[in-house]
Parts: C-alpha cells; sequence; structure tokens
C-alpha cells in the first residue's frame, strides 16, 4: 500500500460521517445529499454504511493503481478525498452544537 496513513484518515473521517449522520437521523433530522437519502430511503442505514465503505475502497483501489504510473496524482487524488470527506462530520457536528440535530 502507497499511502496506508492516508487510508486510515480517509476510513476515520468517513466513519464519523456515518456515525454522525445516525445521530442526527435519530435525533429528527434529514439527510441533505440526494444520493446518500436515495440509499438511505431504500436500504436504510445499513446500506448507506456499504455504500460509503464501496465509496472507500473504491477511491483506495484507485490510487493504489493511479500510484504505479503517477504517484504524486493519487497523493493528491486521496488528500482530496480526505478534504472533501471531512467536510460531512465538521458540518454535522456544528448542526448538533448549534441545534441538537438538523438536516446533514
Amino acid at each position: 500500500m502507497r499511502f496506508p496513513e492516508l487510508y486510515i484518515w480517509l476510513i476515520f473521517v468517513s466513519s464519523l460521517d456515518i456515525m454522525l449522520t445516525w445521530v442526527i437521523l435519530r435525533d429528527g433530522g434529514s439527510e441533505v445529499n440526494p444520493v446518500a437519502r436515495l440509499v438511505i430511503d431504500a436500504w436504510g442505514l445499513n446500506g448507506a454504511i456499504l455504500f460509503k465503505f464501496g465509496l472507500i475502497l473504491f477511491v483506495i483501489i484507485a490510487c493504489e493503481v493511479i500510484s504505479r504510473a503517477r504517484p504524486h496524482v493519487a497523493r493528491l487524488l486521496i488528500w482530496f478525498g480526505v478534504l472533501i470527506s471531512s467536510f460531512p462530520p465538521v458540518w454535522s457536528v456544528t448542526l448538533l452544537a448549534l441545534y441538537g440535530g438538523g438536516e446533514v
């Protein structure tokens, strides 16, 4: 594995996203991501977990494949993935702090 420390961060922030989504949905909030909302409506939170970790697996495999020919591009991709995946947990914590729930 080329970037194990960054993969751990991706898994960590994505796990936070799932956990905080569950808390907000449990407290009466709603999912604002239309794709995630469709997955949750169709398959529940377990489906959302499988979907989220399927996406993580796709990103990790893509980074590993790309890194063989373009390691710099792969490193940028995983950093971008970690950065983008960090926004929903930050937003969720903000909502929970301000309202005790709300939209994810």
